[in-house]
C-alpha cells in the first residue's frame, strides 16, 4: 500500500501550514479523495523526516480549514474539502471556463478567520464612519509596500486605495479623458477596457501585438498619425493571451510614450504570479500603475492600489469622491493586515503554484493550439486549427458543457478577431473536474466541425 506523501519541498511558510497546503492541493488535484485516510501522524513524520508535533499542527491546520477531520481511535480523514458556498454551482452546471480567476481554496478558512478576528477589533464606530479620501495612512503605506516590492518606488502620500483595479481604471481614464478621445491599447484587450471606452466614449484603437506584446513600431506609427491620450496595456500575463513582455519590449515602449507624450496605463493585475518582472511604470516618464487583491488574493476582496502621477493625486481623490468617496473599512485593513502579517505573501505563493500545475495539465491536453501563453499563465489562448471558427467552436464546447470565452470579446476597434478562444484555468475548484473540461475541448479539436444546416 502507497502512502500518500505530501510534496512540501518546495512550499513558504512553516512546515505545519506546508502539510496543510498539501493536502488542499491534493485534494484538489486528486491525489486524495473524500473518505481516504491519511498516514498517522507519526508515520507521516518519519516519511517527512520532521518532528511528530510538526505533523500535529499540519493535521490541526488541515481540519480548521474544513479539509479534514479526525476521529479518536480511527485516524484521520480526507472531507470533500471546504463547505461549499451558496452560489457554488451544482455537479449538473456547465464548466464555465470563462471567469479569469482563482479562488484561494486552499487558504479559505484562515482568511474567513482572519476576517473575523479584524471585525471583533474593530471599533464599531470605525466600522460605519466614513473613510479619508483614497484610504487610510495604512491601508497605503500597504499599497506602497506591495508596489515597492513590485519593484516601484512609492510613497504613502502618492499611493491611492480603490475599489479594485477597474475602478482605478475608470477613475484614471475619466480624469486624463473626454469624450471622442483616443486610448491606444494592444489589438486584443481586456474585456474591462472596451466596456469602459463604451461608458466613457472614447475610441479604442488596437496596435498589432507580436509574441512579446503591442509591437514598439506600430505604437510609433500610431503615435505619429494622431493624438492619443493614453496607452492602456498589460505587460505581464497580458490578457487575454497570457503574453508576457520582456523587459527590453518595455523599455521601448517606454521611451516611445515619452517621446511622444503619451501617458502609460499600466494593469499590474496579474503581476503577482510572476514578482521578477519589473513594471512597465519603472521605465516610463508618466505613468498610472494599477494593482488589485482580487486576482491576487480573493475574487470579494475589492482593494485596489494606484500610483498615479504626484500631480494627479489630488484629481484622482475628487475622483474616488465621486464614485465611491471611499473604500469600506473593513475590507481595507484586512487587505493591510494580511500584506503585513505574511498571509498575502502565503496565498500569492500557493496560487502560483497551483496556477502552474494546472497550466501543465491544460499544456498537456492542449499545448498543440497554444504557443503563446507562460507557464504561469491561468488561462490559456487556443488558436483553433482550420477549418474551425471561433463561433462553432464555441457553440459546440456549450452544447457539450463547457463554457470559453470567444476571440470577438477582447479585440479592439474593428478589426476582425482571431480564429480563437480564451480558456481561463482558475474558476473550477476541483481539479478532477478542470480536467474533465479540458478534455472536451481537445476532442472537439481532434474532430472536424459539425456539417451546418443547409439554408434555402
Amino acid at each position: 500500500m502507497t502512502i500518500w506523501t505530501p510534496d512540501i519541498e518546495h512550499r513558504d511558510g512553516p512546515l505545519y501550514r506546508a502539510i496543510a497546503d498539501a493536502i488542499a492541493t491534493d485534494l484538489a488535484g486528486g491525489q486524495l479523495t473524500a473518505g481516504e485516510r491519511l498516514p498517522t501522524q507519526r508515520v507521516l513524520a518519519g516519511e517527512l523526516d520532521v518532528a511528530l508535533t510538526t505533523v500535529t499542527r499540519g493535521y490541526a491546520e488541515a481540519e480548521r480549514r474544513g479539509l479534514v477531520s479526525g476521529e479518536v481511535g480511527r485516524g484521520t480523514f480526507v472531507r470533500s474539502g471546504p463547505e461549499d458556498s451558496p452560489l457554488s454551482p451544482g455537479a449538473d452546471a456547465p464548466i464555465d471556463l470563462t471567469p479569469n480567476h482563482l479562488g484561494p481554496w486552499a487558504h479559505a478558512q484562515e482568511l474567513a478567520d482572519g476576517i473575523a478576528r479584524m471585525a471583533s477589533r474593530l471599533p464599531g464606530a470605525g466600522i460605519i464612519d466614513y473613510q479619508p479620501l483614497g484610504g487610510t495612512e495604512r491601508q497605503r503605506a500597504a499599497g506602497a509596500f506591495w508596489m515597492d516590492r513590485a519593484g516601484l518606488a512609492a510613497r504613502s502620500d502618492s499611493v491611492l486605495v480603490t475599489n479594485g483595479a477597474q475602478h482605478s481604471m475608470a477613475i484614471t481614464f475619466a480624469t486624463i479623458t473626454n469624450p471622442g478621445d483616443t486610448v491606444f491599447t494592444g489589438k486584443l484587450t481586456y474585456s474591462g477596457m472596451k466596456s469602459l471606452a463604451h461608458l466613457l466614449r472614447l475610441k479604442l484603437k488596437g496596435l498589432p501585438m507580436d509574441g512579446e506584446g503591442i509591437e514598439p513600431e506600430a505604437f510609433e506609427r500610431a503615435c505619429q498619425a494622431g493624438p492619443a491620450k493614453a496607452l492602456y496595456c498589460m505587460p505581464t500575463l497580458h490578457n487575454p493571451t497570457g503574453v508576457v513582455m520582456p523587459a527590453t519590449r518595455r523599455k521601448e515602449i517606454a521611451a516611445i510614450a515619452a517621446e511622444y507624450g503619451v501617458p502609460i496605463v499600466e494593469d499590474d493585475s496579474y503581476g503577482f504570479l510572476l514578482p521578477d518582472e519589473t513594471p512597465l511604470s519603472a521605465y516610463a516618464n508618466e505613468a498610472y500603475y494599477m494593482a488589485g487583491t482580487s486576482k491576487s488574493l480573493a475574487p470579494g476582496l475589492r482593494i485596489g492600489f494606484l500610483l498615479p502621477p504626484a500631480s494627479m493625486v489630488d484629481r484622482l481623490k475628487a475622483a474616488i469622491s465621486s464614485t465611491t468617496f471611499s473604500v469600506p473599512t473593513l475590507m481595507g485593513d484586512v487587505v493591510a493586515e494580511w500584506i503585513f502579517d505574511g498571509t498575502a505573501d502565503r496565498v500569492m505563493a500557493w496560487k502560483r503554484s497551483e496556477v502552474a500545475e494546472r497550466q501543465r495539465l491544460a499544456q498537456s491536453l492542449l499545448g498543440q493550439y497554444d504557443d503563446v501563453s507562460h507557464p504561469v499563465s491561468q488561462q490559456v489562448w487556443l488558436t483553433l486549427p482550420e477549418p474551425w471558427c471561433t463561433s462553432e467552436f464555441v457553440n459546440q464546447a456549450a452544447m457539450r458543457g463547457v463554457l470559453v470565452s470567444p476571440a470577438e470579446d477582447f479585440i479592439a476597434g474593428r478589426a476582425p478577431p482571431p480564429h480563437a478562444v480564451r480558456v481561463c484555468l482558475g474558476p473550477i475548484a476541483d481539479r478532477r473536474r478542470l480536467e474533465e473540461g479540458l478534455r472536451v475541448l481537445a476532442d472537439i479539436l481532434g474532430q472536424p466541425p459539425e456539417p451546418c444546416q443547409v439554408v434555402v
